[in-house]
């Protein structure tokens, strides 16, 4: 069963005018990823883009979004 945050499924749905950025913790659940494959991408310069915030990694919905429709398999038929 996966596990969400209320700020990660209010951010989600889209609900409010600006949406919270998520933490490495909410992505790797976001996504049902181990959170140091999160930590290993933005080492690789690899997955969404990252924010620090402090000593904070963040991201922003909008660019998680994006990121995951560019990884979308095209698969002729």
């Amino acid at each position: 069963m996966r596990r969400t945050t209320a700020r990660a499924e209010e951010a989600a749905s889209g609900a409010g005018d600006r949406c919270p950025l998520m933490s490495a913790e909410e992505l790797a659940d976001f996504l049902g990823i181990p959170l140091n494959t999160v930590y290993i991408w933005n080492h690789r310069h690899q997955g969404p883009r990252a924010h620090k915030v402090g000593r904070y990694l963040r991201y922003r919905w909008p660019e998680v979004e994006a990121w995951l429709e560019g990884q979308a398999v095209n698969r002729a038929t």
